[in-house]
């Protein structure tokens, strides 16, 4: 248990440090896989996915995704409230922008090297022009990476 808690706290502190330039030494310290689970195309998204399967089987796949959606899915909920309460174009307009940046930067869909990229991209196009839920398509984008 104590192993699963560590795991998570780490992952948590990492989609915190992300953005900042540290934090590829900080990953490549607490997420090492074996090489012969690894493939050129994964992600970093991927690879602590992979490595919670490796650790805790299903379970571990679930609270690597809980871990990497915890700050993702309140923004997106929070966002749904106001772009379907609120009637001010503009107001949907930067909200719905600011949440596509995030979704790219999230899901690093703007990596082309599988065709799962362009499925990720189409299906964030779509919600964007059909007013989708953004938290929807946060959880639909998570199960697309196991």
């Amino acid at each position: 248990m104590k192993q699963k808690l560590m795991f998570v706290l780490h992952v948590l502190i990492f989609n915190i440090i992300k953005p900042l330039p540290n934090s590829s030494d900080y990953f490549n310290h607490y997420f090492q896989l074996p090489t012969q689970n690894l493939s050129d195309h994964d992600s970093h998204y991927m690879k602590i996915v992979k490595l919670g399967k490796e650790q805790s089987g299903w379970v571990g796949v679930l609270l690597a995704n809980i871990a990497l959606m915890f700050f993702c899915l309140p923004i997106c909920f929070s966002a749904d409230l106001v772009v379907h309460s609120v009637n001010l174009f503009s107001i949907k307009m930067i909200i719905t922008a600011i949440l596509v940046l995030i979704m790219l930067g999230k899901f690093d869909m703007l990596r082309f090297r599988d065709a799962r990229s362009f499925l990720k991209l189409l299906y964030l196009f779509s919600c964007l022009v059909s007013s989708s839920y953004w938290t929807l398509t946060c959880l639909f984008l998570a199960a697309l990476k196991i």
